[in-house]
């Protein structure tokens, strides 16, 4: 969002990726839409427990439900809980920076994703995203920006249409000049490449650390694999690691 004005407004972003770590991502920032002109505070909001288990469950169901017959009745409550919550910790956020609501020109919201079919030759994909926008704005009395994945998905994108953006943004606030990629390992990457002037690419990669932090769950070695204190701990399997750099997903070319 661009400031009528021309002048930078505050804005909160709030994140909560395909990895259920049990936190909000909340943060604070001055920007006139294009560029990062203040990085106010930033903090991780943990989840109530109880909230944390009924999302789990919600996503047992979304894979369950697969985008066939009608939605499970638990994307409801889930919806509302996640959106009260991740309204208070804006709320508790933007008041501990010494700011009111009134001072914020809009909350990013970004939601949960509970269920993402990447798109094929000839399908174009699918995603659902819980967060309840309305509910959102009536809570904090703001404009709220809300579910960017669908337009995107709809439009035949993969379904993150601002981490191309954010990433440009960011190095040209670094003023990095010539080919440059940057790359997210959230729950699923998602690759950036700019090259220093106009032209930008961007595409999802595949898995990251959903399925790690799933093994590590079912392992019962904790909740994630924090600081990669495990990885570092063991050896590269170099033969296995030779027959994974010969499979034929490198060679495509992208978006893959």
């Amino acid at each position: 969002m661009i400031a009528k004005t021309g002048e930078p407004i505050w804005a909160v972003g709030l994140m909560t990726g395909t990895v259920l770590d049990g936190n909000i991502d909340v943060a604070l920032i001055k920007t006139d839409g294009e560029r990062i002109t203040d990085f106010g505070t930033y903090t991780l909001a943990p989840y109530p427990r109880s909230i944390r288990s009924l999302l789990e469950d919600t996503l047992d169901q979304a894979r369950a439900w697969n985008f066939a017959g009608p939605e499970p009745a638990i994307f409801r409550e889930a919806e509302e809980a996640l959106t009260r919550a991740q309204s208070a910790a804006v709320k508790d956020l933007v008041e501990s920076y010494g700011l009111t609501m009134a001072d914020i020109g809009v909350v990013g919201f970004h939601g949960q994703t509970v269920l993402h079919r990447a798109p094929q030759t000839g399908r174009l994909g699918q995603t659902r995203q819980l967060g309840d926008g309305a509910l959102m704005h009536a809570i904090l009395g703001t404009k709220v920006a809300y579910d960017f994945r669908s337009a995107d998905m709809r439009a035949g994108g993969q379904g993150a249409p601002l981490s191309a953006a954010y990433h440009a943004a960011l190095l040209r606030d670094a003023d990095i000049s010539g080919d440059t990629a940057v790359l997210n390992l959230g729950g699923v990457a998602n690759i950036t490449w700019w090259d220093g002037k106009d032209n930008v690419v961007a595409f999802d990669t595949g898995p990251a650390n959903a399925p790690l932090n799933d093994f590590i769950k079912a392992k019962g070695l904790g909740e994630m694999d924090r600081d990669g204190a495990l990885a570092r701990a063991g050896t590269v399997d170099e033969a296995r690691l030779a027959k994974l750099l010969q499979h034929p997903y490198l060679a495509k070319p992208y978006p893959k």
